[in-house]
């Protein structure tokens, strides 16, 4: 039996799990995999990740059963064509704060007519070329996920814009550069105006058939996993694969001695 698609998880499951990479360490896409997340975020923006160790890492994923986005490190269609070129189930774009931003990346994603995608049969998304090209173009236009960063004020401004642009799946509401941005520097979900603010979008995002992303980064809790889940956010992010083991060789000193 045939695994469903990515984007056909992620909008029929209640709750899909994901981790960031930014290790770029195959042994550990294969152990997320193996324990059952749903995806893994490959990391291009604050890692130093590139485009050849992004395809070894999304071998890594399928062949332990988990899927791949990269989170490509600008809106720019070189970009997002390299990275889905690398045979990833999809694409997360930083930055995006207009609908005009957002419709520039869905075009990235797409093969012309419907958009601007560079077209080449030697690459690992089209099997290297012993996929047929007119199923291949079929199941890429049907699997493609797209993810839009929204983490400027620009973003929660045009929210209601961005959610009429077809193509996007999820919505990932970056946190930390929010608070920045807004004033707030290093709050969470649990700051009222957050709070609040979370619930309003997923509610809209909802009502437009659209998924919400959140990290549990900021705390690395299955408590405020859960607690971000009840807001309406779906897709959770358990943080990035380095600051989980730095937590944890942080609590084995701090429990053997004490420091």
């Amino acid at each position: 039996m045939t695994k469903p698609s990515l984007k056909e998880r992620l909008h029929t499951q209640p709750l899909s799990l994901g981790m960031q990479s930014f290790s770029a360490n195959p042994g550990i896409v294969e152990i997320l995999g193996l324990t059952g997340f749903d995806w893994v975020s490959l990391d291009m923006e604050h890692s130093p990740t590139s485009f050849e160790t992004v395809e070894h890492l999304a071998r890594a994923a399928k062949a332990a059963g988990t899927s791949a986005l990269v989170r490509v490190a600008e809106n720019d269609p070189i970009q997002i064509m390299k990275a889905l070129d690398r045979g990833v189930d999809g694409v997360i774009v930083p930055h995006i704060k207009s609908a005009a931003d957002l419709e520039a990346a869905v075009a990235a994603t797409r093969y012309s007519p419907d958009g601007i995608r560079g077209a080449c049969t030697s690459v690992r998304s089209s099997g290297y070329g012993t996929e047929p090209w007119d199923s291949y173009l079929e199941r890429v236009a049907s699997e493609t996920v797209v993810v839009a960063l929204v983490e400027d004020e620009e973003a929660i401004t045009s929210f209601d814009e961005l959610l009429k642009v077809d193509g996007v799946d999820a919505f990932w509401l970056g946190t930390r550069d929010l608070a920045q941005a807004m004033g707030i520097p290093g709050s969470d979900l649990h700051n009222p105006l957050f709070t609040k603010m979370a619930k309003d979008l997923c509610a809209r995002a909802k009502d437009q058939g659209k998924l919400m992303m959140a990290t549990v980064g900021p705390l690395l809790t299955i408590e405020y996993a859960q607690f971000i889940h009840s807001l309406g956010f779906t897709c959770i992010s358990y943080g990035t694969d380095l600051k989980n083991f730095g937590r944890f060789a942080q609590s084995v000193v701090t429990g053997l001695r004490g420091e």
